[in-house]
């Protein structure tokens, strides 16, 4: 049974067919490696990773790819060694080695294919967001005039179309709804307060 083929991902790498220039790293970079981790456990985070690829030779840099969205691990990453050799044995060493019960799937990428963006954000230290809290506040806060009143025509808008929906059916049905007890906008005008006139 073959080995699967590895696809990396793009924007961090580039293909075979381009050539070298102001979007790569092989000009700054020059003598240091890159290895693609794929296939990572979901657990194992940037310090798990640095601990156990250091023992290979020192990583300057080291970004697992994650999603804008949840801040959750992509399931792959990006390592830079400072050694272009240390980076070629590690991918040879670690390709379909089993960790935590997933297949790792290492690769060597050449400077002259990974993308100058790559390891942006790689120095900042991680900081999960909680997405769920934001939304429950959110969601609990108390709403303003103007959108409660919306909400209500919104609401009043689908009931409107329930009830069409039920006559195009030829059935004679009829029910309070949401009408009869939604809150009516207030009809009396306010005027602001007049100051106070001294009297002499």
């Amino acid at each position: 049974m073959g080995k699967r083929k590895l696809s990396t991902p793009n924007p961090d790498v580039i293909s075979l067919e381009t050539p070298s220039n102001a979007h790569t790293l092989d000009k700054d970079y020059n003598g240091m490696g890159v290895v693609y981790v794929g296939h990572i456990p979901h657990h194992f985070q940037e310090k798990e990773m640095r601990q156990f690829f250091e023992q290979f030779g020192d990583i300057l840099k080291l970004r697992i790819s994650r999603s804008k969205k949840t801040a959750n691990s992509k399931g792959y990453a990006f390592i830079l060694y400072e050694n272009e050799e240390v980076a070629k044995i590690v991918a040879n060493t670690m390709n379909d080695y089993i960790l935590c019960g997933r297949l790792l799937k290492c690769l060597y990428i050449p400077m002259s294919r990974v993308h100058k963006d790559t390891f942006k954000g790689a120095s900042r230290p991680f900081k999960k967001i909680d997405w769920q809290g934001r939304a429950r506040v959110e969601r609990n806060r108390v709403k303003t005039s103007e959108e409660q009143q919306k909400s209500v025509k919104r609401l009043l808008k689908k009931e409107k179309d329930r009830r069409r929906k039920i006559a195009a059916l030829g059935i004679d049905y009829e029910f309070p709804g949401y009408a009869a007890v939604a809150p009516k906008p207030s009809s009396k005008t306010t005027f602001p307060e007049e100051e106070e006139m001294d009297v002499a």
